[in-house]
């Protein structure tokens, strides 16, 4: 289960969580060192393509920081219940929100949800309509393909032409197969992609009954930290990662780190610093 080389760490747990639908999503919990009492928990969210090994890194940095890090798998991501077809409603709806409960009803301090691309919009969507009550969100490369979020018609037109080209992949395959192309440890299926890129699409991000997400990102009033990577050239440019974020209602900051975006999983130190930052900003 843990990859090559892994050797789990002192306070590390292996945890279980039942989704309301009978999916299993698995997750491991990195406690602070012993004596040290969590300053928060943090619930740590993967991007597309990956699995909650790709946030362990960070995981161990926060708990050694003080911080109850928690990483889990969506379903259909490494050792959840298997799925060829979920969509992208089931991780809003339903995964994210029972990991947040999980991680609640264990502790006694705030609960930060800590997305990384995929795990950051997901965040904001559950969170504007109500499924989450997370005291803070920080997003690593949050954003979602909108033509209302791009001001640059160049990268709209490169945005159009590879959700066109992800998309029929996806059709013949049934997944978007990222594993054999070495784009990723995980697979995404197509109903998922065809739900992702309704931005692209239809000009829409609203789950399959018609919740309006980005409408709903203003109820967002926990204190949202984005921290984009100024050489993200596509799937987060900063200047559409903080046009996302300030979509939220609530207090918000931009941190920019020098790198692309799935980098931005290894900048320790400014996600310790965004950490710090929407603790301060809840008062």
């Amino acid at each position: 289960m843990y990859g090559s080389g892994f050797q789990p760490p002192a306070g590390y747990d292996e945890i279980e969580v039942r989704a309301s639908d009978g999916v299993v999503l698995r997750a491991n919990a990195f406690e602070p060192p012993d004596g040290v009492e969590p300053r928060a928990s943090v619930v740590l969210a993967h991007a597309m393509f990956a699995r909650r090994s790709s946030l362990r890194g960070l995981a161990r940095a926060l708990a050694a920081d003080g911080w109850r890090a928690v990483t889990f798998d969506f379903r259909g991501h490494g050792d959840s219940t298997p799925s060829r077809t979920y969509r992208y409603d089931d991780l809003v709806a339903v995964d994210l929100p029972a990991v947040v409960e999980c991680v609640r009803a264990r502790a006694e301090h705030p609960v930060v949800v800590l997305g990384h691309s995929l795990g950051a919009h997901v965040a904001v969507a559950a969170q504007g309509t109500g499924r989450t009550s997370a005291d803070a969100i920080v997003m690593l490369g949050g954003n979602v393909w909108l033509r209302a979020l791009e001001p640059s018609a160049a990268r709209w037109a490169a945005k159009r032409a590879l959700a066109r080209a992800t998309l029929e992949v996806a059709d013949r395959a049934g997944v978007f197969p990222a594993r054999a192309l070495r784009l990723g440890t995980d697979d995404a299926s197509a109903p998922y992609l065809h739900d992702l890129l309704r931005g692209v699409t239809s000009g829409t991000w609203a789950s399959a009954r018609g919740d309006d997400y980005l409408a709903a990102a203003v109820d967002v009033k926990v204190p949202v930290a984005a921290v984009v990577g100024a050489r993200d050239r596509i799937m987060c440019h900063p200047a559409c990662g903080e046009r996302f974020a300030r979509r939220c209602g609530g207090p918000v900051s931009v941190f920019t780190a020098p790198c692309g975006h799935m980098a931005l999983r290894h900048e320790h130190a400014l996600a310790r610093a965004a950490l710090a930052w929407v603790l301060q900003a809840r008062g």
